[in-house]
C-alpha cells in the first residue's frame, strides 16, 4: 500500500505541475486539472483504507492529505 500511495502522490504532483505550466484555456491544462482532482481523491481513499486496516507503517510513511491539500480538512 505504501508504494501505491507514493506512486499516486507522484502522479498527483505531476498533474498539478502540468496544469500550472499550461495555458488555462488549453486542453492539457483542463485534463491535468481533472487528473489532479481524481488522483487527490484516490490518495485520500487509499489513506482512508490504510487507516481502516490500521496499517501504521503506511500511515506513518506518507504525508497526510491535509498536509498536501489544506482544503481537504
Amino acid at each position: 500500500m505504501q508504494r501505491l500511495l507514493q506512486v499516486v502522490l507522484s502522479a498527483w504532483r505531476e498533474a498539478e505541475r502540468v496544469a500550472a505550466e499550461r495555458s488555462a484555456d488549453s486542453q492539457e491544462h483542463k485534463a491535468a486539472l481533472v487528473a489532479a482532482d481524481r488522483l487527490r481523491g484516490l490518495y485520500g481513499e487509499l489513506l482512508d483504507s490504510a487507516r481502516a486496516d490500521q496499517d501504521q507503517s503506511t500511515i506513518n510513511a506518507v504525508p497526510p492529505l491535509t498536509a498536501l491539500d489544506p482544503a481537504a480538512d
